[in-house]
C-alpha cells in the first residue's frame, strides 16, 4: 500500500479526506450512511452555494438539476438532498447518475445538452461529486485498498444554459459530445467493481485491466470525434494515406493524427499516474498539455467524476484559455 501512494502522483502532504476517514485525525473509521451525508452535503452543497454567490443566480432560477455520485446511493437522492437544502422550485427537472465511476462527470454532459435541447429558455445545473466515505475500504486485499490511495474528496458545480441572455456571459459553447460505451466487453465490465472482498468487506475493486480499458474507450470516443475537430489538411493528410493503404501500392503506416494541431487545452481526467502518462504518450501530446491533469491529481487525488472539473479548472488559473479557442 506504500508503495502505491508513492507511486500515486498524489502530494503527500496535501489532498483531502472526511475527518470519518482520516488516518490523520481517527484511528476508528467510520463511514456509514450518517458520515457519507455529512461528506455529501459538505461537498455538493459548498460547491453550489458558492457558484451561486459568484454568479448570483437565485435557487428559483434553476430549470434542470443533476447529480453524480457513484457509488454513494442515498434514498431521498443526493439531488433531493439539493432541493431541500436550497429550495429549488417545485417544478424542477432533477435527475441523479449513479454506478457509472469517473465517467458520471462527462456523461452527464450530454444528458444536460438533451434536456436543454427538449426545454428552451432553460437553466440547468450540474454538481458533480464522490462520496469518499462510501468506497472507503477496511480490509486487507490489495486489489481493493488501491481505493483508499488514490481516492480524495471533492466535488464540483456547473451551469449550463441554452438561454439567450446568457450567450455574452458564458465561458464556453458546447459543440460536440461522444458518448462511447464498452460494457460489451467484459474486461471493461468487470474492471472497476463495487462489493464485497473474499473476507466479505465492501470495497472499490481495481483491475489491472483498467488502463487497456480505459485507452480502448479513449481511442473509440477519438475516432468519432476527431473528423469534427481536425484541421482541413488533417483531413486531406488522412484521406490520401487511407487511400494509398488502400490500393495496396504503398507501404505506409496508419495515419495518426497530431492534436495538439488542432486543440489548444486538453482537460484528461485525473485517474492516475499511470493512466495520465498512458494517455499522453497514446495521444503523443507534450508535457505542458497533461501538466492541469498532472496538477489536479497531485493536489486534490483522484476526486471521480468531478475530476477533469479540477483539470479545467487548472487551465483557467494558468490563465492559458483565450477567446476563440
Amino acid at each position: 500500500m506504500f508503495k502505491v501512494v508513492q507511486q500515486s502522483g498524489l502530494s503527500q502532504t496535501g489532498t483531502y479526506l472526511p475527518a470519518g476517514i482520516n488516518p490523520m485525525i481517527t484511528t476508528a473509521p467510520k463511514h456509514d450512511v450518517e458520515a457519507c451525508m455529512e461528506e455529501a452535503e459538505m461537498v455538493m452543497g459548498g460547491a453550489v452555494q458558492e457558484l451561486l454567490d459568484r454568479t448570483g443566480v437565485q435557487p428559483a432560477q434553476v430549470d434542470i438539476l443533476v447529480t453524480n455520485c457513484s457509488i454513494f446511493s442515498a434514498t431521498p437522492s443526493l439531488a433531493s438532498m439539493l432541493i431541500n437544502k436550497f429550495k429549488f422550485r417545485t417544478d424542477v427537472q432533477a435527475y441523479h447518475l449513479g454506478g457509472m465511476g469517473c465517467s458520471n462527470g462527462v456523461i452527464s454532459i450530454g444528458l444536460i445538452r438533451d434536456l436543454l435541447q427538449a426545454r428552451p429558455n432553460s437553466l440547468a445545473l450540474f454538481v458533480p461529486a464522490e462520496v469518499t466515505s462510501a468506497a472507503y475500504y477496511p480490509g486487507l486485499h490489495k486489489h481493493y485498498m488501491v481505493s483508499n490511495c488514490i481516492f480524495r474528496m471533492g466535488g464540483a458545480a456547473v451551469l449550463l444554459s441554452n438561454k439567450q441572455q446568457h450567450a455574452r456571459v458564458a465561458k464556453y459553447q458546447l459543440h460536440y459530445n461522444v458518448r462511447v460505451h464498452t460494457g460489451q466487453s467484459d474486461d471493461a465490465y468487470r474492471c472497476v467493481t463495487w462489493g464485497p472482498d473474499p473476507d466479505g468487506s465492501n470495497g472499490v475493486y481495481l483491475d489491472k485491466k483498467i488502463i487497456a480499458a480505459a485507452g480502448a474507450a479513449l481511442e473509440t470516443c477519438l475516432r468519432r470525434v476527431a473528423p469534427k475537430i481536425l484541421t482541413w489538411s488533417q483531413l486531406l493528410e488522412a484521406s490520401v494515406n487511407y487511400a494509398g493503404r488502400a490500393t495496396g501500392l504503398v507501404d505506409w503506416k496508419a495515419w495518426k493524427p497530431s492534436f495538439t494541431q488542432c486543440v489548444e487545452h486538453f482537460a484528461i481526467h485525473a485517474g492516475g499516474y499511470a493512466v495520465l502518462k498512458g494517455i499522453q504518450q497514446g495521444m503523443d501530446l507534450p508535457v505542458d498539455a497533461v501538466l492541469p491533469s498532472f496538477a489536479a491529481l497531485r493536489d486534490y487525488g483522484n476526486t471521480s467524476c468531478s475530476t477533469t472539473w479540477y483539470s479545467m479548472a487548472y487551465i483557467e488559473t494558468c490563465g492559458k484559455i483565450t477567446k476563440g479557442q
